[in-house]
């Protein structure tokens, strides 16, 4: 009778361990899937074309690209992880520019626009890292060629508040001898908060790349090319994969600083 009772018991902690674990829900990669986004309404249609230069953000100082701000009204809006913290070790998301032709840029600044989890964002450590990579092949597989990398103080400025939405422009500035000749190139700027002893960083912190599909907003410099960003993250199983295999956003919201120079 003991030996029975014994298995019982075990049998049950068994089964409730695995009632916990299935409770227990993983991240997502999209932000649709990961929160409730307010349904838009009605679909917004874009209303820029490719030889418009409008003004850019404030924040976009000295502005060469703008990709637009995020559109709570596009039928698509949406965000794509894009962090490094306790909750997800690593995605990165890398949003593709151009340089236009018989110009040289002096890349000085990049940003990329994020909505976070909870509102009130830290980067903590404040150091994050930055890259600038050319020639990823279409159908993903592999990063390209890194031409600019390095580590910066990252600042968060308010972007945009859209209904429950808070965005913040996640920078680095005074980045040196960054100069990209005519191309495209791929871009990201990932938040940290990695810091266990910060409880921000432990209260299930999230950050997320918002698209721009829609009006495209303040968009200032060529258009960012549609469908071409790519998505590196082993967290989620994902290997310089397209984002269209993630969701369908066509386009990601940030930003490019410095001097250009030549015709």
């Amino acid at each position: 009778m003991r030996t029975k009772m014994l298995f019982a018991a075990a049998l049950m902690a068994t089964l409730s361990s695995v009632a916990v674990a299935q409770d227990v829900r993983l991240p997502e990669a999209s932000l649709d899937r990961e929160v409730n986004l307010p349904a838009p309404a009605q679909a917004a249609v874009s209303r820029n074309s490719p030889q418009q230069r409008l003004t850019p953000p404030r924040y976009c100082k000295p502005c060469l690209f703008y990709a637009g701000d995020f559109d709570e009204n596009a039928s698509d809006a949406n965000g794509i992880a894009n962090e490094f913290d306790i909750l997800v070790s690593g995605a990165a998301t890398y949003t593709p520019f151009i340089v236009p032709q018989g110009k040289i840029w002096t890349v000085t600044g990049l940003f990329t626009n994020q909505a976070f989890f909870p509102d009130l964002p830290v980067l903590d450590p404040p150091m994050i890292p930055y890259e600038v990579r050319k020639g990823i092949p279409k159908n993903g597989g592999d990063g390209g060629t890194l031409v600019c990398h390095g580590r910066k103080l990252g600042t968060l400025t308010i972007s945009q508040i859209d209904q429950e939405l808070y965005i913040y422009a996640t920078q680095v500035r005074n980045i040196k001898g960054c100069r990209l000749g005519a191309g495209k190139y791929w871009m990201t700027v990932m938040p940290y908060c990695t810091n266990p002893h910060d409880s921000t960083c432990e209260a299930n912190y999230r950050a997320f790349l918002m698209n721009d599909d829609g009006a495209m907003s303040h968009r200032f410099g060529s258009l960012e090319p549609a469908n071409n960003a790519f998505f590196n993250a082993a967290f989620f199983g994902s290997v310089w994969e397209p984002t269209l295999d993630i969701q369908t956003s066509a386009r990601f919201s940030v930003g490019v600083e410095g001097t250009s120079a030549g015709r």
